[in-house]
């Protein structure tokens, strides 16, 4: 039998699809910029954000426009309610760019280690960073298509270990309406990184300086019965994938299955009552002896119940919210099923013209949030980012992410994380654009070997044709 890494690295690369576990993530960086695993400016890709609208290219002020014929895609597992609208936001630009990347960088902490004594010394690097990218917006009357990709490598001039990591990532919002009743989409996401990734449900908050691939993908088949109810079949897959042979026991694909009553009690607001059914399969599941045991698998079944809204109150204004509860059942022989609260909402604001806000947080089981076996935990993530346009040529980000990590067992550390970021874009020409970026990482944990803080720098230079 193959082994399942590599069938998991397999379904990444054909597909292009890899999401949405209990709460399926927000849009995550792609840029391969991320210092601190805040956002970072891409001049060819879309900042990541909570923001779904970010992620399409849709302008926020597109949302319940009646202006061109659009449609909506449904909102929930991480997501805000969308709208392509043909000829409005960034689908009234060409429908085709490219673009070269080149930045500089410095990485304070490049070990994201401690300085314990028991650890590697805290060391600084330079980095230099190339990629290529490109951009695509399609929409039509009936379809929609917003993508965004780049790859490319990172050189660290002083650091043990692999000193050349590639990176990459993708951007995908996809929708069609079958029939003037059903309507399929999707939205797909992609960061190949060797940072922490806290704006992801599951991402790292402590990387071993190798690679990871992080992805995640939402399908939705929704169909309108009458004006007013409407259901949404669900099926989403995310995991991740470390290089690092040590930790690839940590490997996971979670797949989700979802069924969704919709009932709009206005043209600004649907009620939403939401089952899901996901399970999550580990890479291997292995003792300290490195050898097969059911008492150390980590596989499991969890169960939702979820009530909720989906929220289109102005132009300006967004949201999902879903709120119930979750009964996870799990493999091993010794673990009992155990029950949790869950709760998820995002939310997308346009406070002016020139300037929009995204907020986001889950709480909720988390199987990113430990590598021990058979623990059981549970974490808060939220984050908030902002977007302003000082002029036609400036452009500025910051960003904010939390996490907080509680473990089942008692040899699992509790942890807090944060991470924060600014950065600013100027268009120097229609074909270059400058730009820098700030971005800080700190996680204090109950372990203190694990605890660490770093700042990444970087200035850089995009080449758009």
């Amino acid at each position: 039998m193959p082994n399942r890494s590599h069938a998991f690295a397999a379904l990444i690369i054909c597909t292009s699809v890899a999401f949405a576990q209990e709460a399926s993530t927000p849009p995550i960086d792609t840029t391969g910029q991320t210092g601190g695993g805040g956002t970072v400016i891409s001049p060819l890709i879309a900042p990541s954000s909570s923001s779904a609208s970010a992620t399409t290219g849709t302008s926020a002020e597109s949302a319940g426009s009646d202006q061109g014929e659009g449609f909506s895609l449904p909102g929930g597992m991480g997501y805000a309610p969308l709208d392509f609208t043909p000829g409005q936001g960034r689908f009234d630009r060409k429908p085709l760019s490219f673009g070269t990347t080149i930045q500089q960088g410095y990485d304070d902490n490049v070990e994201n280690t401690s300085g314990s004594p028991l650890q590697a010394p805290v060391k600084g690097s330079l980095i230099t960073s190339l990629s290529e990218g490109m951009d695509m917006l399609l929409a039509q009357s009936r379809f929609g298509l917003s993508f965004g990709a780049n790859a490319g490598g990172q050189y660290y001039w002083d650091r043990s270990g692999n000193q050349l990591i590639p990176t990459g990532g993708l951007n995908l919002v996809f929708g069609y309406k079958l029939t003037p009743r059903a309507q399929l989409s999707a939205v797909v996401n992609g960061l190949y990184t060797n940072q922490p990734t806290l704006s992801v449900v599951n991402g790292l908050t402590q990387s071993n300086g190798n690679g990871y691939l992080v992805a995640g993908s939402k399908f939705d088949l929704l169909y309108q019965w009458t004006p007013r109810f409407s259901t949404d079949t669900i099926y989403s897959a995310n995991g991740t994938y470390e290089q690092s042979s040590t930790n690839q026991s940590n490997n996971n694909l979670n797949q989700t299955f979802g069924e969704s009553l919709r009932y709009s009690f206005s043209r600004l607001v649907t009620g939403v009552l939401e089952g899901r059914f996901s399970h999550i399969a580990y890479d291997n599941n292995l003792d300290a002896n490195n050898s097969s045991s059911v008492l150390f698998q980590r596989d499991s079944n969890t169960y939702y119940a979820l009530a909720g809204a989906d929220v289109t109150l102005s132009r300006r204004f967004s949201g999902s919210v879903r709120v119930g509860s979750t009964t996870r059942d799990y493999q091993a022989v010794d673990q009992p099923s155990t029950t949790s609260p869950y709760a998820e909402s995002t939310l997308n604001y346009t406070l002016t013209k020139n300037s929009t806000m995204a907020f986001d947080v889950r709480y909720g089981y988390d199987d990113g949030a430990t590598s021990n076996v058979a623990a059981t935990s549970k974490s808060v993530r939220t984050g908030i980012s902002f977007t302003q346009a000082f002029s036609a040529k400036l452009r500025g980000t910051a960003g904010v992410n939390y996490s907080h990590t509680d473990s089942s067992q008692s040899f699992s550390p509790t942890q807090d994380a944060v991470s924060a970021s600014v950065g600013l874009q100027y268009m120097l020409s229609q074909s270059l654009t400058l730009f820098g970026s700030f971005g800080r990482t700190q996680l204090n944990s109950s372990d203190p070997l694990q605890e660490y803080n770093k700042d990444v720098y970087y200035l850089g230079a995009t080449f758009q044709y």
